[in-house]
This record gives structure tokens, sequence and C-alpha cells, in this order.
């Protein structure tokens, strides 16, 4: 066999395995694009939010707060908790479908105030996601700098709930926040998605999302429970 005869075949072995490499290859896509329990698949029907979709689009969206630091710890661990709750109650009463029906029974049963009621852990599951809401608007709406976003959103959401001490390590954590440019590499993750594909992802996660949670704070308007 000629030299010329093994070049060649080295090359298209070559190429041959380039092109497996190329398939084994995955670009994973960035935060917002990879949510895997959207809430614009979340569907509401007559104002009431179906429990168990609701909840799983609530926990895929922690990881978010990885992205402000971690000093956003006590957030994400306060959101997980009252997924936890609120799906125990649902496992213990599966006729109780929706959020609506969850926090209904409790009023009927004049529990709302009681210990681990899922009346309460919707509300501060509601507030945490509000501040979210907020800050992502925020963002959307052309605002680059973080942590001015996040401290405006914390103070028009989450402080007026909140204790001396719980107001100061909040503080705390607004000084630990990203700049604009590693807020939004935490965001883009390993996918190739510019800064204006990011921005649109979150304006679009923004729009079904406030849809949501306009329900549930117009429902606790209605029963007069507290926001």
């Amino acid at each position: 066999f000629s030299h010329s005869f093994f070049c060649v075949n080295c090359s298209l072995l070559l190429l041959n395995v380039c092109n497996l490499l190329s398939l084994l290859i995955i670009i994973m896509p960035s935060f917002f694009a990879s949510i895997e329990h959207p809430f614009s698949a979340v569907e509401s029907a007559d104002q009431s939010t179906p429990a168990a979709p609701f909840l799983d689009a609530c926990a895929d969206i922690v990881p978010f707060f990885d992205t402000l630091g971690k000093a956003f710890f006590a957030v994400k661990s306060d959101i997980s908790g009252n997924i936890t709750k609120l799906r125990g109650k649902l496992e213990k009463n599966p006729e109780l479908d929706t959020l609506q029906k969850m926090v209904q029974s409790e009023i009927d049963a004049k529990t709302t105030t009681s210990k681990g009621s899922a009346t309460d852990a919707l509300m501060w599951l509601k507030r945490a996601l509000s501040f979210m809401e907020e800050f992502l608007s925020l963002v959307s709406k052309g605002e680059q700098d973080i942590k001015k976003a996040a401290t405006s959103a914390y103070e028009a959401t989450l402080k007026q709930y909140h204790g001396f001490m719980v107001k100061k390590v909040f503080g705390v954590a607004m000084m630990a926040v990203p700049k604009w440019d590693g807020f939004i590499k935490a965001c883009r993750g390993d996918s190739e998605d510019d800064e204006a594909t990011i921005v649109q992802q979150i304006s679009e996660f923004v729009t079904s999302f406030s849809t949501h949670l306009n329900v549930l704070k117009e429902f606790y308007d209605s029963k007069s429970l507290s926001n």
C-alpha cells in the first residue's frame, strides 16, 4: 500500500472521530431556556391554580437564586421549605388539587393561622416569588445595576415583612450580588446565547410568571388574607 493510501485513510478516520465527538458534545441551554416545568405550561382555569404543576414550576426556578450569590441561600431554603409543605398537603389531600382549594379548606376549618398551614406556606412562597418577579421585571426593562435592582425589589416586596435582623442579613446579601456581566454569565450557563437573548428569555418568563402570581394575590385579597 502506498503512503498516500494510509494518509487518506487516516484523514477519513480522524474526520469520523471528529464527527462522533461533535454528536457527543451537548450545548446546554441557558437557565431560563432550560426550565423543565415552565410557568407558561401551567394551565389555570376559572382563576384556579393547579397545585402540582405550579409547585413543579416553582421547584425548577429555585436554582435561579444561585445567580445572585451564595448569600441568597436563605431565600432558596425558604422557598424549598414552603414547596415541601404544600406538596405534603396535596399528598395527604389529593382532592385539594388547586392552591385555592387548599387555602379554602383551611378557611372553612378556621386553621389558616395554624402552625404549618398551607395558607401560611403559600403566603411566604408568594412573597419570595414576588421578590423574584420584581427583580426580573426591572432587569427585563433595562436595569443593569444588579445591586440596585435587587435592593429595589426587596424594598418593594419582602422588606415590609421582615424584622430588624433579617433586614440586616439582606443588606449584607445585597453587597454580594454580582455585577451585570457576572449575572448574565450565570444565566447563560454553558449555552451560546448572547446578552440580548438572555434578557428576552427573562422578559418572557416574567410575563407567564406574573400571570399566576397575580391570580394568587387576588385570591388572598378576596379572602381578606395577608398577602
